[in-house]
């Protein structure tokens, strides 16, 4: 009951003041940074602009607000400090 209640009235429009709907998803990463190496900056301009501001998606950015594709597996990052 509480959880509907929050939901009710402007709730949308405060989760998405406070949501980022861009995500720098690990594959999106991994595309770019492997564009970048083969000389192509293109994907790492696209996504820089785009996770600088996460909270709007502009026409033609929807690929940075959805999930990983099915075949991309699990991913494990690793910090090297």
């Amino acid at each position: 009951t509480r959880w509907q209640a929050r939901r009710a009235g402007d709730a949308p429009e405060r989760m998405a003041r406070v949501n980022p709907r861009v995500i720098p998803r690990n594959h999106l990463v991994e595309e770019a940074l492997s564009a970048a190496e083969a000389g192509d900056m293109g994907p790492f301009n696209r996504l820089l602009h785009a996770v600088r501001r996460p909270y709007h998606v502009e026409p033609g950015q929807d690929l940075y607000t959805l999930p990983a594709p099915k075949g991309f597996g699990r991913y494990v990052t690793f910090c090297g400090t």
